[in-house]
């Protein structure tokens, strides 16, 4: 039986590993019962993936070439749907993360949302490191402190987590550009314009593969310095200036913010941390480099 949620939601798999994570992922998605696509290049497409693509009717975009953004922006542009949903494969989607999308799709003021992430394992311990840099405020204990202080499901939310992303497609697209869908870009432009996110708790994914190229230190570098070349764009020479020199301190402020989210995952905390103050100060000197410099040719770099 074909429900509403099955004609209104979209489900963009974005491939970030390929292969088995890409395998698992789209498994997980297939679960949910909802109209799915494959955002892939060719060589990431194992013959599991293919008959899966076969047997169950799903569509393959081919991106070779493509950073994450651009395919994000492939499948925007693709759908038809009212709501587009982005799971990139290093992780599955939870059971309950259909009734969260549902949950949310009912709220009339949502433009986007989101859920906790979650550790899987194995997980080595530069991705532990690199997830708890870029998701650490998406752990559930992160959460949970707050979800109870407030006795509610869906918290309103400033940034979601590109992981797991859930949002109006029309009005997606109005904020998209050239450089495609660059969630900490959109997101406080969207809260600009007066428009809601939000954590729902039952939106949750859980990370299981490592994001190899991620967890490399000149793309924590490029990251940063994209984020701070993003914003660099809307700021005078003086205030590039500021911007660059508080850099000095960003370092402590983000190792102390991942450390605390893995000391709330209980596991591999004294190996892991060393690696999160190295990524976090690759970091830092990239954002700094892009309020200086501006962003270069670091979109490239996000494959």
């Amino acid at each position: 039986m074909t429900t509403d949620t099955d004609n209104q939601l979209t489900i963009a798999c974005i491939c970030i590993v390929g292969g088995a994570a890409l395998e698992n992922s789209v498994c997980s998605i297939l679960a949910t019962g909802l109209h799915s696509i494959i955002v892939a290049d060719p060589d990431a497409i194992t013959p599991k993936v293919k008959d899966i693509i076969r047997d169950h009717c799903i569509e393959w975009i081919d991106s070779r070439g493509c950073s994450v953004p651009a395919k994000r922006a492939l499948a925007t542009n693709h759908c038809t749907s009212e709501w587009i949903a982005f799971i990139e494969d290093t992780c599955t989607v939870d059971d309950s993360w259909r009734s969260g999308c549902e949950a949310v799709m009912e709220m009339k003021d949502a433009a986007g949302a989101s859920g906790p992430v979650r550790l899987g394992s194995p997980l080595d311990r530069r991705a532990r490191a690199l997830y708890c840099s870029d998701y650490g405020s998406f752990f559930p204990a992160a959460l949970s402190d707050q979800s109870e202080s407030e006795g509610k499901s869906a918290l309103s939310a400033n940034t979601l987590p590109g992981v797991n992303l859930l949002y109006r497609r029309a009005l997606l697209m109005s904020y998209m550009n050239g450089d495609g869908l660059i969630e900490s870009e959109i997101n406080p432009r969207i809260r600009g314009d007066g428009h809601m996110l939000y954590i729902h708790e039952s939106l949750s994914v859980t990370l299981r593969y490592t994001d190899s190229a991620g967890a490399a230190f000149h793309t924590r570098f490029n990251h940063g310095r994209l984020y701070g070349g993003l914003q660099a764009r809307n700021l005078n020479a003086p205030a590039r200036l500021v911007r660059a020199l508080a850099c000095v301190l960003l370092p402590f402020v983000l190792s102390l913010r991942s450390l605390k989210a893995l000391a709330g995952t209980r596991e591999q905390v004294a190996t892991t941390a060393l690696w999160i103050v190295m990524f976090e100060t690759v970091w830092s000197v990239g954002e700094c480099t892009g309020y200086l410099l501006g962003s270069g040719n670091s979109l490239a770099d996000w494959q």
